[in-house]
């Protein structure tokens, strides 16, 4: 009687295995069954993991540097679908494709926050120190405090780096955006869920030629033509100050009949049939707001580029940060006093949002979306700064701390204040994904 062979058994698959199958399977599905959905999710995440990998180098190099231990360094979250061990270090990839971690022995990392946030409280024990650990196997707290702020920091630091790089990479190869040869088309770029022209099936791609029977050669008149959709009690025209223009200021809405729209769709034209809404939005210069008749599109904008020399592009490149982060830090301002206009309320989304957007860029060109990455970058930057638990400006705040008190806090301490701040981003983070889908 023949001994069974070992070898001949059934081969088992890992969890890592069928998770890869998985994500293999969706991938292949979306982009045979939403080819537009697929390359935004590609789209998305090539341009996330750029900027995370950028801002998570920042922060592993510098713990190395330091002489801290470090124990993974990760792109996207877990579960880790892959991960290579080199040197008493893992390298690994996460299943969600969003965020990233570098796990310093003693900081408490945010593979340890989400499993206190699940109950966990051992993932939040802090290991016993040794101040006289050799380089490369210090805990965080056993560092000076200079070399821990700049662990800290440097994550952010290298995301304002890397977008300076970039917009001055932009502004050498293709040049500065020019608004004054720059326009906006009249096809569809985005279409707002629940809106008029998302429950007349209006869809992307559509170039909208005609409202009422009427061609339009452009946005403008599409935009007059919808408002004659309403009955104004004044129809009074002014000449605005921006090129001469002559526009019409209308006080007071009545009553709002429907209109239908003429779409050219795969060299067809099409009839849709819509009723404009009013919805609030910002004046002119953001100094008030107004009820304007919206039917909830958004067109696309080619953005043109004048050629500038590189002597030009480095300054122009530190100017364009500076200027986002200002815009930045305002509206930071506007939403702590809970004072953001209503645009900008609809303007605020999480991954889904920022997904769409990295889409739209894309598909207008590649320095378009180089652009959008370092707007990004700017933004993942100085939002992390931010004195939030968890974020790298709520671990700065630590540090200052023991450098003014000259003590540290009792570290189990402020992993659980850290464990709040990550259990209420994450609840923000839910929240917010869910009003994008819902859109």
């Amino acid at each position: 009687m023949n001994s069974p062979n070992p070898e001949a058994a059934p081969r088992k698959f890992d969890s890592n295995t069928l998770i890869w199958i998985a994500v293999i399977a969706a991938a292949i599905f979306l982009a045979f069954r939403f080819p537009s959905v697929a390359y935004t999710i590609v789209v998305f995440a090539i341009t996330l993991g750029v900027l995370v990998f950028v801002h998570e180098w920042g922060h592993f190099q510098f713990a190395r540097w330091g002489g801290m231990k470090v124990n993974r360094f990760g792109i996207g979250f877990p579960p880790w679908i892959y991960t290579r061990h080199h040197k008493g270090i893992d390298y690994s990839i996460g299943a969600l494709p969003i965020g990233g971690m570098v796990d310093i022995a003693g900081l408490g990392s945010e593979e340890d926050m989400v499993a206190g946030a699940k109950g966990d409280t051992e993932a939040l024990n802090v290991s016993t120190s040794n101040p006289d650990a050799a380089h490369g196997e210090k805990q965080f707290q056993d560092a000076s405090l200079g070399w821990r702020f700049w662990t800290l920091f440097a994550g952010p630091l290298m995301n304002f780096i890397f977008a300076i790089v970039v917009f001055i990479a932009v502004f050498s190869f293709w040049g500065l955006p020019d608004a004054a040869t720059s326009k906006v088309t009249n096809v569809v770029q985005n279409v707002q869920g629940g809106s008029p022209a998302d429950k007349a099936g209006i869809q992307h791609g559509d170039k909208l030629i005609g409202v009422n029977g009427q061609k339009a050669a452009g946005t403008w008149q599409i935009s007059e033509m919808i408002n004659d959709s309403a009955e104004h009690f004044s129809r009074a025209r002014v000449k605005s100050s921006q090129a001469g223009i002559t526009a019409r200021a209308d006080y007071g809405i009545g009553t709002v009949r429907p209109v239908t729209v003429t779409v050219e769709r795969d060299g067809k034209s099409l009839q849709k049939s819509l009723t404009p809404i009013l919805q609030e939005r910002s004046t002119l210069g953001g100094s008030g707001e107004e009820k304007a008749l919206i039917v909830g599109v958004e067109f696309t904008q080619e953005m043109a580029f004048k050629k500038v020399p590189l002597m030009k592009a480095v300054p122009a490149g530190f100017v364009m940060a500076v200027g986002i982060s200002s815009q930045i830090l305002q509206m930071v301002g506007r939403a702590v006093t809970l004072n953001l206009s209503p645009e900008e309320k609809r303007g605020v989304g999480g991954p889904v949002k920022i997904a769409e957007q990295a889409g739209q860029n894309a598909r207008q060109g590649f320095g378009q979306l180089l652009l959008f990455a370092g707007l990004l970058s700017v933004n993942l930057g100085l939002l992390n700064l931010l004195p939030i638990p968890a974020l790298d400006g709520g671990r700065i705040l630590f540090v200052i701390y023991e450098k003014i008190m000259r003590r540290p806090v009792d570290p189990r301490k402020e992993n659980l204040v850290h464990l709040a701040g990550m259990a209420l981003l994450l609840a923000f983070m839910v929240f917010i994904t869910l009003r994008d889908v819902i859109r």
